[in-house]
């Protein structure tokens, strides 16, 4: 019995050690680290957006040409020449979890939906209203 308790006690001494170890400063290169990543996950997103979107009713496909830029602190989106009659209206557009969301409103059906857009290198794709695929080139 004198052995079981003096083995328990030596395990309890040698596990409970652990929490006196000294870890030495890394959170200023964690934060370095996280913000490098966030700049470029917001700079990927930058550009002029030619994207088509499939199956949308009683228009079939809808091409589109938009152009994503900084402007001051918060993004923006605009549509270009040829895009404008569109009967969307652009409400919002941010970045969550490495996805390109553009929050707009439909003139004709009165509903706000948006853009949720992943983009790989130079291709596009998403969804319109979490309904409609959509898939396009991004150049910066």
């Amino acid at each position: 019995m004198k052995n079981k308790i003096l083995l328990l006690a030596l395990i309890l001494t040698f596990s409970s050690c652990g929490i006196f170890i000294s870890v030495t400063d890394t959170g200023s290169t964690v934060n370095e680290i996280q913000a490098e990543t966030s700049k470029d996950g917001v700079t990927k997103f930058l550009g002029k957006y030619e994207i088509t979107i499939f199956n949308l009713p009683e228009v079939g496909e809808m091409n589109l040409s938009m152009n994503v830029f900084n402007n001051g602190d918060e993004l923006k989106t605009e549509f270009l020449e040829g895009s404008e009659d569109t009967g969307f209206e652009i409400l919002k557009t941010e970045i969550e979890e490495d996805i390109l969301y553009i929050d707009i409103y439909v003139e004709s059906y009165g509903v706000n939906v948006n853009f949720e857009i992943y983009v790989e290198g130079s291709t596009v794709s998403g969804y319109l209203a979490d309904m409609f695929e959509l898939e396009g080139t991004i150049t910066y």
